[in-house]
């Protein structure tokens, strides 16, 4: 990788960091339920449908809890907690390559480009 190429990925990985730590309160909160709950006032809830991407949107404007945000921001911080170890290892193993090369060892050559013949049939 030449310099340039090796700036850009750190740029990369610093602004992934970034949306990360912006991301993972807001997943937090919505998949925890500490979204404002209107019921607690006494004003009426809405619909008590539960499953609707509609009625989700509009929970979630009004500042209600609703299952399916919930459900959705549990699976999103889990992706992201993952992404987030995914970034971690290619740091490590960008910083384990740099290291070995610096160390006088070749890196391992890149695999040979094999052409794949594709042919498209018309039904």
């Amino acid at each position: 990788m030449t310099e340039e190429h090796t700036e850009l990925v750190a740029e990369l990985r610093a602004l992934a960091e970034t949306v990360l730590d912006r991301l993972d309160p807001i997943l937090e909160r919505a998949a925890t339920g500490a979204v404002k709950d209107s019921a607690a006032d006494g004003e009426p809830t809405g619909s008590s449908c539960s499953w609707c991407p509609l009625c989700a949107l509009a929970a979630l404007i009004r500042g209600e809890q609703h299952d399916l945000v919930t459900h959705v921001a549990a699976q999103a911080s889990t992706f992201l907690a993952e992404l987030r170890n995914a970034l971690e290892e290619h740091a490590a193993q960008v910083a384990h390559d740099g290291a070995t090369s610096t160390m006088g060892e070749e890196a391992a050559p890149a695999p040979p480009f094999v052409p794949i013949d594709v042919t498209i049939r018309n039904s």
